[in-house]
This record gives structure tokens, C-alpha cells and sequence, in this order.
């Protein structure tokens, strides 16, 4: 019965790292230099910008004159809590008017992933195991998630709001070791609740979930009592609403958090805003995109317990793998499940959570993977080459196959053809066409109107081109099927 390795060396410690960030880069290196993001990440670094020169301020961010969702087409941007934007209006205000900026903002987002994912499982497995090591497989299950490949590089609200929170439950896991020892000091729940109101003011409620992880370990932890778990839990929740009260006190952000609030929140709890889908089947839309985008760790699973089974290797968990992998389990079930309330539901909202799933199926991995490579040591060594090697054919060959995105194009051949910052026409058909408004406002300031017989320049597609004269009105073919009429007269354009 195979319960303990003993001390052994089971690979170079740095080749299983090189050969999970030779992974990462595959999809995020290409990602970051195409210009092309989901239209929400191109909406938040819009907003961003403007802050940035002085366009629309903290409290009342601004994107466009025109917005193509009914509910979020106020004086300013209401939808979601600003703290992203406020941070990115920095980077923008030192570096300028570059898509560098969120590129960037994005690289120093995953690599506090990758350093916090890392931190996270060395405290949880002890200072003395064998698995300490192991720290890459955690972040190489996490980024093997298809929302975390996907969403990482699109600058999502998410992708921020779960840093924190991750740091959140950091902090207190340093907290909850150190009482075991009898040497806690309430430094670390102070900044574990100044990372939840941090998490609260990227994208709101859901950002608190990290409140319950103290509770959790308690539950998980059979070396804790549950009155350790007590004043942590209480410090975070004085911290959170003496913070809620100091934001209300102020008047524009209790302005914008009552916006916020009755538009967003409210709007999404009563089935009012975008949705996922109809009837109760709606409320399940994250898990069974979760289920979707874990088929790899369920097939690596199948894998090392069938060629276990074959080779007649019997492992009994140990007491610590078996807390922990409780423990990430309902840590991410609080991630996951207060969400499923609400049917408005898209696959990155599951982001904050994604990081304990992957260290959930880490500890799950990790005897048979230790043993595995203690058992054929060079012929570990040579797979993790070759699969680095062919991490770094698969990086080159999706950069030299870049194709262009439509409408960041469209936006730059744009700025020849129309002053910035000018309200442009747009056929009709297209004004619900998120991407372009978020392109368009995001690379040349511009907004859109379908008021097409006030402005000088309409934005249009095939199916609107009997609107206009062709004897009198110029026409600029754009990507995509699109084109630029260049009015002949128009009554009041700008």
C-alpha cells in the first residue's frame, strides 16, 4: 500500500515549469498581438482610455454617445463596478493610447494567477511534503480550462475581480496556518477584506464569494476548530461594510452604486437583462460549461488511475490530500453556485472560481503523477521536452497564421477616412453589432447614430445599400463586407 513516497527526486524542478509556460504561451502570446480581444474587453479598455484623458471620470466612466444595449445607454457607463477601468486609465496615462496597455494589463493579471495559484498550493500542502514541488500542475490544470485559455487574454472584469479574490482567500489561508502555530496576526484578514472590497468594486456581489473560505477550511481542516474561522470571517465583514458605508457617503459613487445596482444587479436577478436561456434549464448554463471545458482533466484522470490499476500501483490519499481536495471542492462550489440564481450567465463568469477547480483536480493528479515520474525519471524527461518543444512549434505556427479582426481593421482604416471622435451613421440592422461600436469607440472614438440623414458618414452592409444614392454618395469598401458611404449632403452632420 503505497501512502508515502518518501523523499525523492523526480524530474529537473524547472522542466515541468518550462514546459507549463511553454503551454500558456500557445494561446496567449497570439492573442495578445492580434488586436483582437471579445467585445467586452474592448468596451472596458475603451472606457479605460477615455478616463485616462479625462474623458468621463471614476465614478461616471464614459464609452460612447451610443451604446447598443438599452438599459446601459446612460449619460455614463454604469453596468459594472469601475475599478478595472480606473486601474487601466493609469497604465494608459504612462504609456498612451496603445493596445499595449491592455495586452499588458492582461500579462501581469495572468502572472499574478500563476504566482498566487503557485503560493496558494504550497501552503495547503506543508512546508516539508514532497508535493511542494508540484506547483505547476495546479496552474498547468488551470490554464487547460478552455474559459481560462479563452478569457484571460480578453481583459474581462472577471479575470481582475477573481485575482482578488484569489489573494482574498491567500491571505486568509496564511492566517488560518499560522493559528494553528499560535502566531496569527490579523494583518492577513485585513487584507484579505480590503481584496474582497477590491474584488466588489471590479464587478460587485459576486466577488464576496471568498467570505466563506474561512468557514470552509474549518469544515475541511480536521486540525482546525471552527472558532478560528470566527474572527477572520468577522474581521472581512467589518471591512467590507465600513467600505460600503465610506462609498455611500460620498455622493458620486453613491450615485453610480445606486445606478449600478437597480440597473445591473436587480435587472439580472429579475430575468430582466441579457440571458443565458429559458425556464429552470437556464440556471445550469455555468455548470454544464464548466463539465464542457474540463473534459481533458477528466480523460488525465481515467488516464493515471486506468495505468495505476494496470501496473498494479495501490495509493492510498493521504490526510492532507484528501482535506484539500474538500477544500477546493466547496470552495469552488461557493464560487459557482450563488451565481446559478441569476439565468444571465456566459462561460467566463465561472473565472474567479476556475483557480480552486484546478487545484481540486491537481490534488486528484498528484500521487499518481509524483510516482509516475519517479518511476520512468528519463523517459519523463524526454516527453517534457518533446511536449515543450512542440509547445513552442504549436506558439510559432499560430503566430506566423494571424488572421485580422474585421472591426479593429475596419476602426483603423477609419481614422484616414473620419475625424475622431465624430458621431459616424449606422444602418439599422447593425447598431445591436456590439463589436462595432466596441471597435470603433475603442481605436478612433467613435460613436453611432441611426439617425443616418444627420451625420456625413454611415457605416453600412449590403443589405442597407438601396438607402443611399450611388450617383451622389461615395463608397469606401471596409473588411467583412462592410463599407463607408461618404454622404454627398447631409443635413447637420457633425
Amino acid at each position: 500500500m503505497i501512502s508515502s513516497f518518501g523523499k525523492r527526486e523526480y524530474h529537473p524542478w524547472w522542466l515541468p515549469w518550462l514546459f507549463t509556460l511553454s503551454f500558456i504561451l500557445i494561446t496567449f502570446l497570439p492573442r495578445s498581438i492580434d488586436d483582437t480581444m471579445f467585445m467586452d474587453g474592448v468596451t472596458y479598455a475603451a472606457i479605460a482610455r477615455n478616463m485616462a484623458q479625462g474623458i468621463g471620470s471614476f465614478w461616471r466612466p464614459f464609452f460612447a454617445h451610443s451604446f447598443w444595449l438599452p438599459y446601459d445607454n446612460g449619460d455614463y457607463f454604469s453596468g459594472h463596478p469601475p475599478l478595472q477601468f480606473g486601474l487601466q486609465s493609469l497604465l494608459f496615462s504612462v504609456f498612451g493610447d496603445t493596445p499595449a496597455v491592455e495586452n499588458g494589463y492582461n500579462l501581469l493579471v495572468l502572472i499574478g494567477y500563476i504566482i498566487l495559484i503557485t503560493k496558494i498550493w504550497q501552503k495547503l500542502v506543508g512546508p516539508n511534503s514532497e508535493f511542494r514541488t508540484f506547483g505547476w500542475l495546479p496552474v498547468l490544470c488551470w490554464y487547460g480550462i478552455a474559459i481560462v485559455y479563452y478569457s484571460i487574454p480578453n481583459n474581462f472584469l472577471d479575470s481582475t475581480m477573481g485575482l482578488f479574490c484569489l489573494a482574498s482567500s491567500y491571505f486568509q489561508l496564511i492566517y488560518l496556518k499560522k493559528e494553528i502555530d499560535r502566531k496569527s496576526t490579523v494583518v492577513w484578514p485585513l487584507l484579505a477584506g480590503v481584496c474582497l472590497v477590491l474584488a466588489f468594486l471590479t464587478k460587485g456581489p459576486v466577488g464576496l464569494y471568498p467570505l466563506a473560505f474561512s468557514g470552509i477550511y474549518a469544515i475541511s481542516a480536521h486540525s482546525a476548530r471552527f472558532s478560528n474561522a470566527f474572527r477572520p470571517t468577522i474581521i472581512m465583514l467589518v471591512i467590507i461594510i465600513l467600505s460600503i458605508a465610506g462609498i455611500l457617503a460620498y455622493t458620486p459613487a453613491r450615485k453610480f452604486m445606486t445606478n449600478y445596482f437597480y440597473g445591473q444587479v436587480m435587472q439580472a436577478l429579475l430575468q430582466k437583462r441579457e440571458k443565458a436561456g429559458t425556464g429552470w434549464i437556464a440556471h445550469l448554463t455555468l455548470v454544464s460549461e464548466l463539465l464542457r471545458s474540463l473534459y481533458p482533466h477528466f480523460i488525465a484522470c481515467a488516464a493515471l488511475h486506468g495505468l495505476s490499476f494496470g501496473l498494479k500501483w495501490k495509493i492510498s490519499p493521504s490526510k492532507m490530500i484528501s482535506e484539500n481536495t474538500v477544500l477546493t471542492l466547496l470552495v469552488a462550489a461557493s464560487g459557482i453556485i450563488p451565481m446559478l440564481v441569476s439565468i444571465k450567465q456566459y462561460p467566463h463568469y465561472l473565472l474567479p472560481a476556475l483557480p480552486f477547480v484546478a487545484l481540486f483536480f491537481a490534488f486528484l493528479l498528484v500521487q499518481r503523477f509524483a510516482l509516475l515520474m519517479a518511476w520512468k525519471k528519463q523517459l519523463t524527461i524526454i516527453g517534457l521536452s518533446i511536449a515543450t518543444l512542440a509547445c513552442w512549434g504549436a506558439t510559432f505556427q499560430k503566430l506566423t497564421t494571424i488572421q485580422p479582426d474585421i472591426y479593429s481593421a475596419n476602426a483603423k482604416q477609419l481614422r484616414t477616412l473620419v475625424p475622431s471622435a465624430s458621431t459616424i451613421g449606422v444602418c439599422h440592422d447593425l447598431f445591436q453589432r456590439a463589436d462595432i461600436h466596441a471597435n470603433l469607440q475603442r481605436y478612433h472614438r467613435l460613436s453611432l447614430t441611426t439617425q443616418i440623414d444627420s451625420v456625413h458618414y454611415v457605416l453600412g452592409d449590403s443589405t442597407c445599400l438601396p438607402q443611399f444614392d450611388s450617383t451622389h454618395d461615395s463608397l469606401v469598401a471596409l473588411n467583412g463586407g462592410y463599407f463607408l458611404v461618404i454622404r454627398s449632403a447631409a443635413q447637420g452632420h457633425h
